[in-house]
């Protein structure tokens, strides 16, 4: 692979490659979050370690999508892929990797260096006046003391050290992890609110509470007291700054993000060039406060991968957004007993279809002869019937052995073989669609077998998720299969045409210096282009002096390709080569006279071939 070079360094990852997969240019951070260390290949798919990135960039190949959104290692990015165009050919594709957690600091936080050093310089200021104090009357205490031994002395030195003490064991909680960590568990989020809540009935009698709970059973993962501490400190705040009484709204809603939670006060607000600092230790806009409870909140609700954002206006509220990851969790089963084991009931369901492939292959079969007889006898045509009858249906295939894990890169290079195979044998595309669809039903009536016989049931959310996961795998294998059979079709085009447009322009010497070109056929544009550019070079191969255009054999030409042949005149006169035009048809006649085109002397026109060829041999007599 390329090292990438200086100017390829940047925040962000860059990853460039060939419009056939092989990687060109990568920058460190491409390189560090997409490939594996353990291959040496310089083909993307080949390179990539998560599976849910391959399907996703097999999709834009697919030209399904252009811009996706993949966890990474806890962190969301932001996936574009771009492709570069020169002339109508495709010569480069560029994929960039942000950061969205990044790309949302830097946008929230333009001078985030002045910031973090105003919060560093707070801070200092906080620890020096947290721990300052405590330590100064220690020491004056102990210097009393020494003059005259007071318990009392003792007592109240013993107490302003334990407060030193716990100030610095505040500041370790919010600046490092605990030696010992809760284990994270799974809890309704909305039954820990209302446990909250009711240690608050006393301070609530003059605020008005307002709870809209969207999706009160919404399960969400984390550790389970660090997280209840941080909304108790976030409702006793919004209390406190309501001393005068107010509305608390707690809200709460579940979609595809996660579980959200909003903790609103009606109070006194925060000044907006203090909202960047909330969390920062010691920092407090309470007169006897230390300024480590918001720094906690901050710290658990980070830590537990959930998402904390402040919105205040001085005078008017302030509310805390919050956003929890979902738990995966069943309910609602669906006949018998909610599912146990869901790895275990995927390999049973791999084990089940591996058994009985030749029996749902045999059924697909049946069922073809039966409503779709056209088919198999283009299958058999094609001696497809009998390799089917042999290896197996290969869309039950390739959903067996990819149920446990998806193997993008197999399904891709299987669909790849399949589809350069049906292209070679002519077989219609359309037909393959057929057969994969009808393969797909066959798939479904299995899995309803195997579950419907086995002690597995699934849950609806556990029955979705196997829907998608299958036919996921399913539609990778299709678009491939379909993508390799239109790439070589598509090659096999363009080879033809290649040879085509060589062989349409035949420049025939038939004297020193001197060539006939004979057009025949339908001009479009495509082909009087290639045809200029293939006489400008045989011309100037060939050194000719004469070059007799014979245009008799062409029934129609239309007022673009006109332009394009006197082009061609333009340019082989620029070569020193003159022209003889012969042939023109009074349709032909007719379209240069509307265009303008006006015959001068870099242009002869001779009513047919012979009568050039005669004026020609007069010529090299003559000289």
């Amino acid at each position: 692979m390329l090292k990438s070079p200086a100017s390829y360094e940047a925040p962000y990852g860059l990853i460039e490659i060939n419009p056939d997969g092989t990687i060109q240019k990568t920058n460190n951070e491409g390189s560090k979050l997409l490939f594996s260390e353990n291959s040496d290949s310089n083909y993307l798919f080949h390179r990539i370690v998560n599976n849910e990135i391959k399907t996703k960039l097999h999709e834009c190949f697919m030209g399904k999508l252009n811009e996706f959104v993949v966890t990474i290692e806890t962190q969301p990015h932001f996936f574009l892929f771009h492709r570069t165009f020169k002339g109508e050919k495709l010569d480069k594709i560029h994929i960039f990797i942000f950061n969205m957690n990044q790309l949302q600091s830097l946008h929230e936080h333009n001078n985030w260096n002045t910031h973090l050093l105003s919060s560093i310089g707070e801070m200092a200021a906080g620890i020096a006046h947290e721990v300052r104090n405590p330590l100064t009357a220690v020491k004056g205490f102990l210097q009393l003391m020494e003059q005259s031994y007071n318990q009392e002395y003792s007592q109240i030195a013993q107490s302003e050290l334990d407060r030193a003490i716990q100030t610095l064991n505040d500041l370790m909680s919010v600046s490092k992890p605990e030696f010992f960590q809760e284990q994270p568990s799974t809890f309704n989020l909305c039954s820990e609110i209302e446990s909250i809540l009711l240690l608050f009935q006393n301070q609530l009698y003059n605020i008005q509470l307002i709870k809209k709970f969207d999706h009160d059973s919404a399960i969400i993962t984390g550790r389970k007291d660090q997280i209840k501490k941080a909304l108790f400190n976030l409702i006793k705040n919004a209390l406190e700054a309501m001393s005068q009484g107010g509305a608390l709204i707690i809200e709460q809603f579940e979609d595809t993000q996660g579980v959200h939670l909003s903790i609103t006060d009606t109070g006194i607000g925060i000044p907006k060039d203090k909202l960047r600092l909330l969390g920062t230790p010691f920092f407090t806009l309470k007169q006897d406060g230390k300024g480590m409870g918001l720094a906690q909140v901050f710290n658990a609700i980070q830590g537990n991968n959930g998402k904390i954002h402040v919105t205040s206006e001085s005078g008017q509220g302030t509310t805390f957004f919050l956003t929890f990851n979902k738990a995966q969790h069943s309910n609602s089963p669906i006949g018998g007993h909610m599912m146990i084991n869901s790895v275990q009931s995927k390999t049973e369901l791999a084990q089940f279809l591996r058994d009985n492939l030749d029996f749902y292959t045999k059924e697909w079969i049946q069922y073809l002869q039966k409503n779709k007889s056209y088919l198999t006898s283009y299958m058999k045509e094609h001696r497809m019937l009998e390799e089917y009858e042999r290896d197996g249906n290969p869309i039950i295939k390739v959903v067996t052995e990819n149920i446990l894990e998806l193997k993008t890169e197999e399904i891709m290079e299987h669909a790849k073989e399949r589809g350069g195979q049906s292209a070679r044998s002519d077989f219609p595309i359309h037909l393959s669609l057929e057969l994969f669809q009808s393969a797909r039903g066959i798939i479904w009536n299995a899995i309803k077998v195997f579950y419907l016989e086995s002690n597995y049931s699934l849950s609806m959310e556990e029955y979705f998720a196997l829907e998608r996961y299958v036919n996921d795998i399913i539609d990778l294998y299709i678009d491939s299969h379909t993508a390799y059979y239109v790439k070589y079709k598509d090659e096999l085009l363009k080879i033809h045409r290649e040879t085509v447009d060589e062989l349409s322009v035949p420049i025939i010497p038939i004297a020193e210096k001197v060539c006939i070109l004979p057009v025949v056929g339908n001009v479009d544009t495509y082909r009087a282009k290639k045809i200029r550019e293939k006489t400008l070079q045989r011309v100037k191969e060939l050194k000719a002096e004469q070059l007799i255009i014979d245009i008799s054999g062409v029934p129609f030409i239309d007022t673009s390709v006109v332009n394009h042949l006197f082009k061609i005149v333009k340019g082989i006169r620029l070569l020193g080569c003159n022209t003889i035009l012969t042939g023109i048809s009074p349709d032909i006649a007719d379209t240069m006279i509307e265009l303008g085109i006006e015959i001068d002397n870099e242009l002869k026109t001779r009513s047919d071939l012979q009568q050039a060829l005669e004026d020609i041999q007069q010529f090299n007599v003559g000289r």
